[in-house]
């Protein structure tokens, strides 16, 4: 019993203390800005100019460099990420979805089953959205502006860090689904 009234003192102060307003010296900006990019804020309405294939592109950029490319959504079985803004992009000049083979009933054509594995390695680029500090989008691309399988995209972009002659990466500004 005699503890009773430090207890109630002690309770009363950090009740007190805890109520008051805080000092700080945070901006009113929110601690993520980079939530507000969304892939819905970059799907273009006009294709750009300029896009090459990603063939070409695997042979000729670098990381840090600026890039535009065209193709359609292909080279795997599952060419979209769950929960994620990435995407694998196929070069139709140079790997044949399965749509475009005559009495081909593939269910997923855009598996590109059919072609070379190391032809389709060569021909494909995975695209993806990040924030402004380069972490990947958590939204599924899917659906967006009308993206899915067998999709024409034109898509404007940096190459990633970590991109090579065998795995090209892009961080997607701009995407120009085509109709």
């Amino acid at each position: 019993m005699k503890y009773t009234p430090i207890l109630v003192a002690l309770c009363s102060t950090f009740a007190f203390t805890s109520c008051g307003e805080k000092a700080t010296n945070e901006s009113s900006t929110p601690a993520n800005a980079a939530s507000s990019i969304t892939v819905e804020s970059i799907i273009a309405s006009t294709a750009p100019a300029d896009a090459i294939a990603i063939a070409k592109a695997q042979d000729s950029v670098q990381p840090g460099d600026e890039v535009t490319v065209s193709g359609k959504v292909m080279g795997r079985k599952d060419p979209f990420v769950d929960g994620r803004a990435m995407l694998v992009l196929g070069d139709p000049n140079e790997i044949t979805s399965c749509d475009m083979i005559e009495g081909d009933g593939c269910p997923t054509p855009w598996d590109v089953c059919c072609d070379d594995p190391e032809t389709i390695k060569q021909s494909v680029a995975t695209i993806q959205v990040v924030d402004a500090e380069g972490k990947l989008l958590k939204q599924g691309i899917k659906g967006v502006g009308g993206i899915k399988e067998l999709s024409q995209l034109t898509v404007t972009g940096v190459v990633a860090e970590g991109s090579n002659g065998d795995n090209l990466i892009i961080n997607a500004s701009s995407i120009y689904v085509q109709p």
